[in-house]
């Protein structure tokens, strides 16, 4: 059902601006008419329901409609087996570290030059020789020590820029947000995150007298954005390649704050509230079955809400002065030029624009697939790597109920000439009496006769356990990651399953390294949006987002075992005084950092450790006295 745009709207509301991106949608619905079906078969195929199809031709066979979960197994093994790597609440699944070279600033470099000069003129004033080369040795001589303060100062930025994106991200439902993606990251071709998002949200604080008190601010969000409601260009790539279309549906109080948002137009705004009383949507193909997919109420009402589509890509200059814009950074719009814009549409209402705000054109979108195909917007989702096994397992299985029913009594073969009139051949019970007449062929073949189908079981099952060991190798999830005792081989002794789960790892910390570059992209703009707008200077500095994930884990693991044998090696009196008890103290905090939630209970900071160490010098001098005192 299409529920388009009613004819009652004015054609003077159409403008070229809303009629540009009329069409960037419609090329975008119609090229992605065959992924919105992949998308509905990976959704049905991890629910645990069949094509409407092959539903058919079952019921049509009077076969069983069984379907083994083995695809939700899976993507759910993989959801945790990712979660335990990206959501590790000890540690950040990315980290800010300054660039290679920081730059000095230039108040820095007028510095060494003044404290140069001033040390040449003491020089002078004593009546020493001035060398040339002298003056430049000294000089190299401070500015190194002073790159060396400008690196302890980046990586001080670097520590205080962490702490506020860290914050900003707990503010927000980054959280969340990153859970319903690795949902959507093992379920569908491609997942979807958007960031920063800036929104108003209220907040309650503890005024005098623990009184509370209610006020709005501004929050950093990050959202899940469901693959149903994303269109990219025909052509497109990548995020950042032709435009990208991304539908919402907003709620009547959402849509009447966007007037106070810059580039807005609350004329407009107000125009599409006062003409859809009742909120607005269109339906798409595919829309009915993602809601019966979710267990939804099916409705074509709008409920309130408002469809708006987020439009992100080039426009025409003078598509922009129709609009009514008229500057573009203090300078005129150019007709003839064109422009990277961010638009919001519902309906014939283009209620905002503005020029990209990102320095680099850049949209808040990252996408990442679980298995990517070069050349490809759309990758390859975990259930569609596994579909035919699936279906194999379906069959096998259906082929076993179906069998086991078939086999589970015997079967009887009625000459039904040779039962009176009105007999019942359907009800079978025990210590029944069949009547029959005489046989009057003369075969002297009994009226009725029992056999007993074959047993098929033994079969059937060896063919599902088959495919589900192959469900395992296609995948990259087997089945002791999740806690399966069906391991033969080296999986029967610790050390042969710790050997087998991490060669598991190596193809699960693959894709995740898709997800680590999307939340990567994430992090770089927040913390670009915090260098454009954050006033505190203390945090600001050239980083460089790194992404720690699949990467991180990796080398945790190895410092881990690497820390634990050093120490163990070093366990002895000569290493021992070597290291000394603060080396000692490092290692061992090192090493219990994740484990304990106040490591300076377990081991004392180094400061503390310091005062320890002089309380003890201490107390040995002022018992060394006592000590000689009976031998005088």
């Amino acid at each position: 059902m299409d529920m388009s745009l009613p004819p009652t709207i004015p054609d003077t509301v159409i403008t070229s601006l809303s009629a540009h991106i009329e069409k960037c949608y419609s090329e975008a619905k119609q090229s992605k008419e065959q992924i919105t079906q992949r998308l509905l078969s990976c959704h049905r195929q991890r629910k645990g329901e069949y094509e409407p199809r092959l539903r058919a031709m079952i019921a049509q066979s009077g076969g069983q409609e069984i379907f083994m979960m083995l695809t939700d197994i899976k993507c759910r093994a993989a959801d945790a087996w990712i979660k335990d790597v990206m959501q590790n609440h000890n540690e950040a699944t990315w980290a800010l570290n300054p660039t290679t070279e920081p730059e000095l600033p230039p108040e820095i470099g007028a510095e060494i030059e003044g404290v140069v000069m001033q040390e040449a003129a003491a020089v002078a004033a004593s009546g020493m020789p001035i060398e040339p080369e002298t003056m430049s040795m000294r000089q190299n001589e401070v500015l190194q020590e002073a790159t060396v303060k400008v690196r302890e100062e980046a990586t001080l930025r670097c520590k205080r820029m962490e702490d506020r994106i860290i914050d900003k991200l707990e503010e927000g439902r980054w959280r969340d947000a990153l859970g319903e993606v690795i949902y959507d990251f093992t379920t569908y071709p491609a997942a979807f995150i958007k960031g920063p998002v800036l929104r108003k949200k209220r907040r309650m604080k503890w005024g005098p007298n623990f009184t509370p008190v209610v006020a709005e601010e501004v929050v950093i969000d990050v959202d899940r954005i469901s693959p149903y409601d994303i269109f990219p260009g025909p052509s497109a790539v990548s995020i950042q390649d032709s435009y990208l279309l991304h539908r919402q549906r907003l709620t009547r109080s959402a849509l009447r704050n966007m007037k106070g948002l810059k580039g807005s137009r609350p004329e407009i705004i107000s125009e599409a509230i006062n003409q859809f009383r009742e909120g607005y949507r269109t339906i798409l193909p595919g829309d009915n079955e993602y809601e019966l997919l979710n267990n939804n109420n099916l409705t074509h009402n709008a409920d309130g809400l408002f469809e708006t589509l987020e439009y992100w890509g080039p426009a025409a200059g003078f598509m922009l002065i129709e609009w009514g814009m008229t500057e573009v950074d203090g300078n005129p719009v150019d007709p003839d030029d064109e422009y990277q814009i961010n638009a919001w549409k519902v309906a014939n209402h283009v209620i905002r624009v503005v020029i990209n705000p990102d320095p680099l054109g850049r949209r808040p979108y990252s996408k990442a697939c679980f298995e990517e195909i070069p050349g490809s917007f759309w990758g390859t989702a975990l259930p569609e790597m596994m579909k035919d096994v699936q279906i194999m397992c379906n069959a096998s299985a259906r082929a076993l109920a179906n069998n086991m029913g078939l086999a589970s009594g015997p079967q009887v073969e009625v000459n039904v000439d040779r039962l009176p009139p009105g007999a019942s051949i359907t009800s079978m019970f025990p210590w029944k009496v069949w009547q029959t007449t005489n046989d009057r062929s003369g075969s002297g073949q009994p009226a009725i006769r029992f056999f007993q189908p074959d047993m098929n079981a033994a079969e059937l099952l060896n063919v599902y356990q088959h495919f589900t060991r192959v469900a395992d190798e296609v995948t990259g999830v087997p089945n002791y990651v999740y806690g399966s005792t069906n391991v033969s081989g080296a999986g029967r002794t610790a050390s042969g399953l710790s050997m087998l789960m991490e060669n598991a790892a190596k193809g699960i910390k693959h894709a995740i390294m898709a997800l680590d570059r999307a939340n990567s992209e994430v992090v770089h703009r927040i913390y670009t949006h915090l260098m454009m707008h954050d006033p505190d200077q203390a945090i600001k500095g050239d980083m460089q987002v790194v992404a720690a994930g699949a990467i991180g884990a990796m080398i945790r693991e190895q410092q881990e075992v690497a820390r634990r044998e050093f120490m163990a090696a070093t366990l002895n009196p000569v290493d021992t005084q070597i290291i000394g008890v603060e080396g000692r103290a490092y290692m061992l905090r090192e090493t219990a950092k994740g484990i304990f939630p106040d490591i300076d209970k377990v081991v004392p900071n180094p400061q503390r450790m310091r005062e320890l160490m002089m309380q003890q010098q201490l107390a040995a001098q002022q018992a060394a006295p006592q000590q000689e005192t009976p031998m005088a």
